[in-house]
């Protein structure tokens, strides 16, 4: 998915174009499907956070950043993953 002026759309993709398959999929209704291992990733971010362990927790969120994901952490509820 790419922005152009604050729009976001999807970029066709090229017959015969290799895809950048990353583990993340699009589900049936249309909602992004996030690999297990950066979830559970996400769950120790989670807990490091609420254990006050702010390196561990920083450093979590380099290796999900790494693996094409993001975090934004929602006060009083679970973090939103999105692809980058």
């Amino acid at each position: 998915m790419d922005q152009v002026f604050g729009i976001y759309y999807d970029v066709p993709k090229v017959k015969g174009e290799e895809s950048d398959d990353d583990g993340a999929n699009e589900g049936e209704d249309g909602v992004l499907s996030v690999p297990k291992d950066v979830m559970d990733l996400v769950g120790q971010r989670s807990a490091a956070k609420d254990a006050k362990d702010w390196e561990l927790a920083d450093s979590l969120r380099s290796k999900i950043t790494e693996l094409g994901f993001s975090v934004k952490d929602v006060k009083g509820g679970d973090p939103i993953v999105s692809k980058v």
